[in-house]
């Protein structure tokens, strides 16, 4: 069965922080320790955090927060937030044995789907700047480095109004 692309919702939330905490421990392994990876997760992706993420995506507010799924099972999410004609991508991660298959690729087309009827004109992320896979992915999405922000890359990309 194909990938489907669909807003989270509630009862997403427990899968989500399992994506993230697998993801995090495959993407950072090299770059961070557990422990510091553990206490991000459980600060970053506490349930009433994404929680509350997930509702103002789901009430179409400053937030688009999609995930993948095969069939019923998580695969992966990417979570934007928008402010005026601009967004930026906060997160996008996959479970580790999803990579490289193109899903990365259909959940950002179809956030920019979204950004695009919103007329977001430009997307600028973050990227660590020893997450060699992300950068990759991103290049090769049409994000150009724009400059560097302590350990990070700072990407931009630009759309048609």
């Amino acid at each position: 069965m194909p990938t489907t692309i669909k807003k989270l919702n509630n009862e997403d939330v427990e899968a989500l922080i399992e994506v993230a905490r697998d993801s995090w421990r495959w993407a950072y392994r090299d770059i961070y320790s557990n422990e510091f990876i553990e206490t991000w997760i459980d600060e970053k992706y506490s349930m009433e955090k994404i929680l509350k993420e997930i509702i103002r995506s789901q009430q179409d507010l400053d937030i688009i927060f999609l995930g993948s799924f095969d069939e019923s099972t998580l695969t992966g999410f990417i979570e934007l937030k928008m402010a005026d004609n601009e967004a930026e991508l906060l997160r996008l991660y996959l479970k580790p044995e999803y990579t490289h298959r193109g899903i990365g690729k259909l959940l950002l087309l179809e956030a920019e789907r979204i950004m695009t009827k919103r007329g977001i004109v430009k997307c600028r992320l973050y990227v660590h700047r020893q997450n060699c896979i992300g950068i990759s992915f991103y290049k090769k999405n049409g994000f150009e480095v724009k400059g560097i922000n302590g350990d990070d890359f700072v990407m931009e990309k630009k759309y048609m109004s």
